[in-house]
């Protein structure tokens, strides 16, 4: 006899509480499905996230008393912790910017609200499938505001090193500083500090402006 397959954990992460029982009430109906626990912030999110170790968190961008990208913080110091964790930036918000910053902080996809429960569902199981959610259109709009960020951003004051380059290039697919310690073997010391450097010497403040560099170096395609 063979054993019954686990069932996929999932936590809710909204500031309104009927969005949360709807989530729940919507997920737990399905077979193999399992709602372990909710959140109503992000710091909240990160201490449940640890002790509950979900394998699907479901996560609203912005919410009720905390900044405009609290949400996408919160996905970023998920994945960074619990790798294992894959996280669906759930919104009512559909810009560009919040795709593009919800895939640099490690989101494996993006759904906004007015989603049918049918799709809702069906990306969850994806997602613990460890497929992405990104179709082509979105897709194309993230490569695009790239692009736009790359003819903005400044040139170089210094060129890189070929390490340096090499973990930009890391930094442009969406990996953490822990997951590029742990690809080259380095401290996660050592891999924040890399990128730091890298961001100084490009003149730039955040990941997405470094993704965009790597896309006018010609390192990402």
């Amino acid at each position: 006899m063979t054993e019954q397959a686990k069932p996929l954990r999932i936590m809710i992460v909204d500031d309104h509480a009927v969005v949360r029982s709807g989530l729940r009430a919507v997920l737990e109906d399905e077979e193999g499905l399992e709602v372990v626990g909710d959140a109503a912030n992000a710091r909240e999110s990160l201490v449940k996230a640890q002790a509950l170790r979900p394998d699907v968190v479901l996560m609203d961008i912005r919410m009720e008393g905390d900044d405009d990208a609290s949400g996408i913080d919160a996905c970023r110091e998920i994945r960074s912790e619990l790798p294992e964790t894959q996280v669906i930036m759930f919104t009512s918000y559909g810009e560009r910017e919040s795709v593009l910053a919800s895939i640099m902080a490690g989101a494996t996809g993006f759904l906004t609200k007015n989603v049918s429960h049918a799709r809702l569902v069906e990306a969850i199981r994806a997602v613990g499938r460890g497929q992405s959610l990104l179709d082509a259109s979105v897709t194309r709009d993230v490569i695009e505001r790239l692009a736009e960020l790359g003819r903005a951003a400044p040139e170089p004051v210094d060129l890189l090193s070929d390490r340096e380059k090499e973990i930009l290039l890391l930094v442009a697919q969406g990996l953490t500083n822990k997951e590029i310690a742990a690809k080259l073997f380095l401290s996660p010391y050592t891999a924040r500090n890399h990128v730091i450097r890298i961001l100084d010497k490009l003149g730039l403040s955040r990941r997405s402006e470094a993704a965009a560099q790597a896309v006018k170096l010609g390192l990402l395609e």
